[in-house]
């Protein structure tokens, strides 16, 4: 299971699940370079992983603007001549409001963060990975999108796309030795969360250690068979 001084791409790394993942990856020799909008916080996890095996590069950008998206790459191909693994995890929720009066700037901002983040990267990478003829792409959707709830309608939507879009890599990557699977969460184990939904049983929620876990495993070779995959991780729900 070794991935050791192989590239990996993690974007919204300064998050809970992010930062997470960022470590089970280094723990395991992995070079991380580490995308997220706040510099300061990319330097401050930086500062927490100096001891673990694998090498972190902090990326500040803004994936929602495709200008900024093509210098991070750029970025990163003058340090790596090959990214063996993307971890799509950017993102962010917005709800509370049924759809007549969800406004078209809200709307847009869940398709922005959730899905079109997902595909500025995704569509680089990708061809990076079809010219060496292997690699490995995670995003991360959501469980509700496949049961979906009143008053969340353009995260539910945002994520529902990430799906089909993690399946259109999937198809178009077989080809070229490429894998793309979807993880789907139900409530992630965080202290935003907790916070927010103090009166529900947060044990049974799904821990970014479980999720980082699994991420790990389908970048592996024993994850070769594995593709075009919604993995449902709902936790105790």
């Amino acid at each position: 299971m070794s991935l050791s001084n192989q590239n990996a791409i993690i974007t919204g790394a300064s998050g809970a699940l992010g930062q997470q993942v960022v470590k089970e990856f280094l723990q395991h020799g992995v070079n991380v370079f580490a995308v997220a909008r706040s510099k300061d916080k990319l330097d401050a996890l930086q500062q927490q992983v100096r001891s673990l095996p694998g090498t972190m590069t902090p990326i500040s950008a803004d994936l929602t603007d495709s200008a900024d998206v093509e210098r991070a790459w750029a970025q990163i191909r003058g340090k790596a001549q090959s990214v063996e693994m993307l971890i799509n995890i950017a993102g962010g929720f917005a709800g509370g409001k049924m759809i007549p009066d969800t406004s078209v700037q809200e709307w847009d901002r869940m398709m922005n963060l959730n899905l079109r983040s997902v595909f500025v990267v995704s569509k680089l990478v990708m061809a990076q990975m079809r010219q060496q003829q292997k690699g490995k792409i995670i995003t991360v959707s959501a469980l509700a999108a496949l049961d979906p709830k009143p008053k969340r309608a353009a995260y539910l939507v945002a994520k529902a796309g990430v799906i089909a879009l993690t399946q259109a890599l999937a198809a178009e990557g077989k080809e070229y030795n490429i894998q793309a699977n979807t993880i789907a969460p139900g409530i992630i184990l965080t202290e935003a969360n907790i916070q927010a939904m103090p009166e529900m049983d947060s044990s049974r929620w799904t821990t970014p250690q479980q999720i980082a876990v699994t991420m790990l495993f389908l970048c592996t070779p024993d994850a070769d068979a594995i593709t075009g995959s919604i993995i449902k991780m709902p936790g105790g729900l």
